[in-house]
């Protein structure tokens, strides 16, 4: 076996151990470990039978299997790009919208706040105006 199909084989393994293990640790979603599984595949797969890379390519009308492999692999770029793109902006959304709640509940903590010291202040200023002359206060019979 030629150095350069072993090369593919051992990267391509490792990339999909790699992506195993980033799952099983909980670092990497399953929407994106699933595209990196098949990029993993068909590593291994293009390694192990360098024919089918040339088989694929005469089917489709590309000159080589490299060309090929090349376009697939900016395929696969692009698709990467535009969907972490997508994410991006739903994120940004999202933040946006954190942000803007948090800001509404900061005004309500502070308006209640301020309600709630009003009133302190109410109790307090009646407390002192129904103190007797030696600073006890004074019972008021309920009507």
């Amino acid at each position: 076996m030629a150095g350069w199909r072993i090369l593919s084989i051992v990267v391509a393994g490792l990339v999909l151990l790699f992506v195993f293990e980033m799952l099983r640790r909980r670092k990497l979603r399953e929407k994106y470990a699933g595209m990196w599984l098949l990029v993993g595949l068909g590593v291994v797969v293009f390694g192990v039978f360098p024919g089918s890379a040339e088989g694929l390519a005469r089917l489709v009308g590309v000159q080589t299997g490299s060309n090929l492999v090349f376009f697939l692999a900016g395929a696969v770029l692009g698709v990467v790009c535009l969907h972490l793109s997508s994410e991006v902006g739903h994120l940004e959304e999202e933040t946006r919208t954190a942000v803007e709640e948090i800001a509404l509940l900061r005004c309500e903590l502070e308006r209640t706040r301020a309600e709630l010291e009003a009133r302190v202040a109410a109790l307090e200023t009646g407390a002192q105006a129904g103190a007797g002359s030696n600073g006890q206060l004074v019972s008021h019979p309920r009507g």
